[in-house]
């Protein structure tokens, strides 16, 4: 009506207080814990590293596809932790995949522990992980010239795993809170839902692929050989992570994978076949210099410490190729750089002392490296070398390849080169001087 004023509608006491800072602050937090426990939530459920034997979620989780890529540091350090088997391995993608996850008929248990991709670093640190554990009586742990190139000191997920120090509540904090991870979990959730997978390692060994990767693997190998460095340093670290396990009463078992001849060729026409040697100078110097006690529950005949030497031109190594349609197969070899399970127990077998019949048995395969055999060990290698030239057309073949990348190198891998640095012996110290400090203290020294 005219002259009539319109009253509001809101009143001032309906009227909302404005946020004040403290306000903002406290939704803001509230926000990003509530993203947080969505992140990680998500990340602990799916379990993309299997860390849990409960999250096993058909159509969600039920397959790991994506684990090859970074998952094994993840999944071991947690396995370190929670092993009840007497005997663990370590090493490289070569001991993962040269050994089965677990041996049903191994007095006291027998678990894998290998790490695709690993290296010294790694290595040292997990070997001082497993001290901790009390049901652990013997360690194996498989070596190569790869472990001790100077090369990243490790993958960005070791990180996050009880590898790096820290307690297993820490640890599961930041994997569920990892990006890195996070990534891995969507990606498996993603492939179950539509049957996607890794391809790249369901297929690594597939039958047909054999022939081709005995081939296409001399110039890739040859390549990164024409690069090496090797960092003696990590020779040292590693044998000082073997002191927290001796500390202990634990076996230890040092072997050398056997790759075969055509990957040892490439070691040799890159000229560093007297880094190979270097290598194993140093281990049986360090081995040597160690004066442990007897192992508390020994799986293997012989000293605390050993260093075995399982290649070096072997007859299995000598082995020919798989047909070019796969329907032969290399019964030893994967493909040159990874050797079959097969492989593995003969390995076992001969650090075991057990009788076996040839091409693995003891004249044949395997040697028990000491400072007084290290040279006359080498000097039988060359001369096995010299037979594997001349024994077949195959190693003609391999050969004159080679003949060709030396007349024509193919370029050289161009990447970063790191080193270990104070602060990497440091912690590994203070971790293992921690444990034979405890040791000391129970024996009343």
């Amino acid at each position: 009506m005219p002259g009539t004023q319109r009253s509001s509608s809101i009143t001032t006491s309906d009227r909302k207080p404005p946020l004040t800072l403290k306000g903002y602050a406290i939704r803001l937090v509230a926000t990003l814990a509530a993203w947080l426990i969505l992140f990680g939530g998500f990340t602990f459920i799916v379990d993309p590293y299997h860390v849990s034997e409960w999250s096993e979620i058909p159509g969600v989780n039920e397959r790991r596809t994506r684990a090859h890529a970074d998952g094994y540091r993840v999944a071991v350090g947690h396995g370190l932790l929670e092993t009840q088997a007497s005997t663990i391995l370590f090493g490289s993608s070569r001991s993962h995949d040269g050994f089965p996850d677990e041996i049903a008929d191994w007095p006291g248990g027998f678990e894998n522990m290998a790490m695709g991709g690993t290296n010294a670093f790694e290595i040292a640190n997990a070997v001082a992980l497993a001290a901790e554990n009390d049901t652990i009586d013997c360690a194996v742990i498989g070596l190569d010239l790869r472990e001790f190139g100077d090369y990243p000191r490790a993958d960005a997920t070791y990180w996050i795993t009880p590898l790096a120090g820290g307690s297993r509540l820490q640890a599961h904090i930041q994997t569920s809170l990892s990006l890195d991870a996070f990534a891995r979990a969507l990606q498996t959730v993603i492939d179950n839902a539509t049957g996607g997978s890794d391809v790249r390692w369901e297929t690594a060994y597939a039958p047909e692929n054999s022939r081709e990767r005995f081939d296409t693997e001399l110039e890739k190998r040859y390549r990164s050989y024409l690069g090496y460095a090797y960092d003696p340093q990590r020779a040292e670290y590693v044998f000082r992570g073997i002191d927290a396990l001796l500390a202990r009463g634990i076996q230890v078992r040092v072997f050398i994978h056997p790759i075969h001849a055509r990957i040892e060729e490439a070691r040799w026409r890159a000229g560093i076949e007297d880094l190979d040697l270097q290598m194993r100078r140093d281990f049986v110097r360090l081995a040597a210099g160690r004066d442990p006690a007897l192992s508390r529950a020994p799986c293997f005949p012989g000293d605390a410490l050993e260093v075995w030497d399982f290649s070096g031109f072997p007859d299995v190594a000598q082995t020919g190729p798989p047909s070019p349609s796969g329907d032969v197969l290399n019964p030893w070899y994967f493909e040159p750089s990874h050797y079959r399970p097969r492989l593995g127990f003969a390995m076992l077998a001969r650090m075991r002392g057990e009788a076996l019949d040839p091409p693995v048995s003891a004249d044949r395969f395997g040697a028990r490296l000491t400072p007084e055999n290290v040279e006359a060990h080498w000097r039988a290698v060359a001369g096995r070398r010299t037979e594997w030239l001349a024994s077949s057309d195959d190693a003609q073949w391999v050969a004159a390849e080679y003949d060709r990348m030396e007349a024509d190198p193919p370029p050289i891998e161009e990447r970063p080169r790191f080193f270990l640095n104070r602060d990497d012996f440091n912690s590994l110290e203070r971790r293992v001087s921690r444990i034979e400090r405890r040791e000391a203290n129970e024996r009343g020294e």
